[in-house]
């Protein structure tokens, strides 16, 4: 039987879902410390696998990260050793591309500023033309990375009429329109960030693209290294975006979380976007699903390396 190494575990994850794990794991791998050396090896963002970790566990021959993003894996290091690499993008796709929407359909029609004002006691109906609520359906919406969730966004997106505009080196599915991050600030209602954290994706949206912005909405449950969220809240106060919504930052805790007091058309989350009460069922369902694949001589599902 191999074993199976659960190197870190996400906060969220009690007793309950560790008994769990080990229940649905138990005919398939034998269970042994974060420590020790193991054929399989389980991590989280919270834990990087790098080639110390690899050198440390000779027998590795597959990494699997619960989540979505996978900045935290060397993939030369993995590819050097022949050790795979996998992912589990599924298990939180919905609530990330649910609270992406939500977010976005609540700066477009002004909830904050109407949330400030009603806190003051304010009626603030006759307001609404100078607040310009605006609607998705048929306005172009950005997405930036069109991987396993933002496939899924597009999919929603255009499920509430919007006209979607779509940016991914990788490709676009059909019915998404190519377009640059730089045309999306410029034109579209909305731009919602969903890509990886790669070389090439680092510092995407910059000051100097914001600089560009004709006045969207921006959301970003992708990556904290996308965006430069100080440049995103110096866009917002002068006008450049409509509403900024951000559940993922350069630095967690994000030491900012305080500037929501004084911008009603602020949002920021303590990366919670992909949190719902199916997560940890999902998650070992997936590790489970890879080991399975594993076992078979057969490629993991979302194989990185």
């Amino acid at each position: 039987m191999i074993r199976l190494s659960r190197l870190v575990w996400s906060p969220y994850e009690n007793a309950a879902d560790r008994s769990a794990e080990a229940a649905l794991l138990s005919s398939m791998a034998r269970l042994v410390g974060p420590d020790e050396d193991a054929e399989v090896l389980v991590t989280t963002s919270n834990r990087a696998v790098d080639a110390e970790t690899l050198d440390a566990r000779p027998s590795a021959r597959l990494v699997i990260t619960t989540t979505s993003g996978y900045d935290h894996l060397d993939l030369a290091a993995l590819a050097d050793r022949g050790v795979a690499a996998c992912r589990l993008p599924e298990a939180r796709r919905d609530a990330v591309v649910e609270t992406a929407v939500s977010l976005i359909l609540a700066g477009l029609h002004r909830h904050g500023t109407l949330r400030a004002r009603a806190a003051t006691g304010r009626w603030a109906r006759a307001e609404l033309p100078a607040l310009a609520p605006r609607c998705i359906r048929g306005a172009p919406v950005g997405v930036i990375g069109l991987g396993v969730i933002g496939r899924r966004m597009a999919e929603v997106l255009t499920a509430l009429g919007a006209e979607v505009w779509g940016s991914d080196p990788a490709g676009l599915p059909p019915g998404v329109r190519p377009a640059s991050p730089r045309e999306m600030v410029r034109n579209c209602r909305a731009v919602t960030l969903h890509c990886s954290l790669t070389p090439s994706s680092r510092d995407l949206v910059d000051g100097p693209l914001l600089e560009q912005a004709s006045g969207p909405a921006l959301v970003n449950t992708a990556r904290g290294r996308v965006m430069d969220p100080l440049a995103a809240l110096r866009a917002l106060d002068a006008g450049r975006l409509c509403f900024l919504g951000v559940d993922v930052f350069p630095t967690e805790p994000w030491p900012g979380m305080a500037e929501v007091r004084r911008r009603p058309e602020l949002v920021l989350l303590p990366h919670a976007a992909g949190y719902h009460d199916g997560l940890s069922a999902l998650v070992r369902a997936g590790i489970a699903k890879a080991v399975e694949a594993f076992l078979a001589g057969e490629e993991p599902p979302h194989r990185l390396c």
